[in-house]
């Protein structure tokens, strides 16, 4: 029997550092409309952060696509399998990120965020190359590389223990890791969403706490929209809040919406198309209710939900707008090539009433506009 608690009821709780649980969480949703919900956690925000929203000036360099784990929510793999026999995959050489860089230039990032998909074929001292290449060409720019499952994977593929991989990789230039493939951690969910060659998601917790010890911070994330339910996804933000208050490190939570389009978990028929836009606005708020004591950055990626539900997002928890994630790819493998400019981003910030700012990977304000 979930229990009708007022809005001032939960608002209370709230201001008073209360610590959700998944329970409550539950309850809460269950008591409070969208507008309810949203407006409790702008008033957060607004004793957290302030009144500024700030965004990245980002460069994406996906540097393989090639990928052993085959995940059922993406649509940016070539299997590795069939290296050698399709023109469908990629893997970038040095020169190939050279030109890369040579691009992004022109955009003048403070971050260049590089990922990519399991590549069993590429040596530690390929990361280590374009690592370093990167650093020397953009010193100037953040680099900002990998998942934590490309750690592990990395990791097992080279023969090096997760802690020598990210030494060799901090030391090639590697300054902040990206947070992604968090997924969903409850492993039921995480069967079905993914394969046994993504790590757990008590995995994915332990080697962001040795990342942070090693000094090398990040963002967190979570993919939703799929098959979870909601009281996957406030566990979700519960650990990943009870991870930072263990061990500090994480810059920012992402929320990402799983867009399935060209996706084997639409193909297969386990979902229908993508979250309504109220999820989308409930996850923000949810997120700044639960996280905000403790992750206080609470982003907002367009790419993943359109403009207008993240304009919506920005006055119900969130204070971020990720980057401009120019040559985007892997949510463009799902069909979704929004682009924007700095100039677009910081008028959407200020058609809100908010005040725009640039930042770099680390949250450090670089300009006003």
């Amino acid at each position: 029997m979930i229990n009708t608690y007022s809005s001032d009821y939960w608002s209370e709780l709230s201001r008073n550092n209360h610590r959700f649980d998944v329970k409550d969480s539950i309850e809460m949703l269950e008591s409070l409309s969208v507008h309810e919900l949203m407006s409790m956690a702008d008033s957060l925000t607004d004793l957290q952060i302030g009144n500024r929203v700030t965004f990245a000036v980002s460069y994406n360099i996906n540097y393989s696509n090639f990928c052993a784990a085959s995940c059922p929510i993406c649509a940016f793999y070539v299997p590795a399998k069939i290296r050698g026999k399709t023109d469908r995959g990629y893997e970038l050489t040095v020169d190939d990120v050279k030109n890369e860089l040579e691009k992004a230039k022109a955009f003048h990032p403070t971050e260049i965020h590089m990922v990519g998909g399991f590549n069993p074929y590429l040596p530690l001292e390929y990361y280590e190359e374009i690592f370093s290449t990167v650093r020397n060409y953009m010193p100037e720019s953040t680099l900002k590389a990998l998942t934590i499952p490309e750690i592990s994977f990395i990791a097992k593929v080279t023969g090096n223990s997760v802690k020598e991989t990210i030494e060799r990789l901090h030391a090639a230039g590697m300054q902040a890791h990206t947070g992604g493939g968090a997924e969903i951690f409850d492993p039921d969910v995480r069967k079905i969403i993914t394969t046994p060659e993504k790590i757990s998601g008590d995995e994915y917790l332990n080697i962001a706490k040795l990342l942070h010890s090693m000094g090398i911070r990040g963002n967190s994330t979570m993919t939703y929209g799929h098959v979870e339910k909601w009281n996957h996804i406030a566990d979700h933000m519960i650990k990943l809040r009870d991870c930072e208050d263990e061990s500090p490190g994480f810059l920012s939570f992402i929320p990402l919406k799983y867009s399935p389009e060209n996706t084997p978990l639409m193909k297969m028929g386990m979902v229908r198309g993508p979250s309504p836009g109220d999820k989308d606005l409930k996850v923000i708020a949810l997120a700044r209710i639960i996280l905000g004591n403790s992750i206080k950055n609470i982003s907002v990626y367009w790419v993943a939900i359109g403009k207008g539900i993240a304009q919506m997002a920005l006055t119900g928890g969130g204070n971020d707008l990720v980057g401009t994630a120019v040559s985007e790819k892997i949510f463009g493998a799902t069909n979704r090539h929004e682009q924007t400019t700095v100039e677009e981003l910081s008028s959407m910030i200020r058609e809100i009433g908010k005040i725009p700012a640039k930042r770099d990977t680390f949250y450090n304000i670089r300009g006003y506009f």
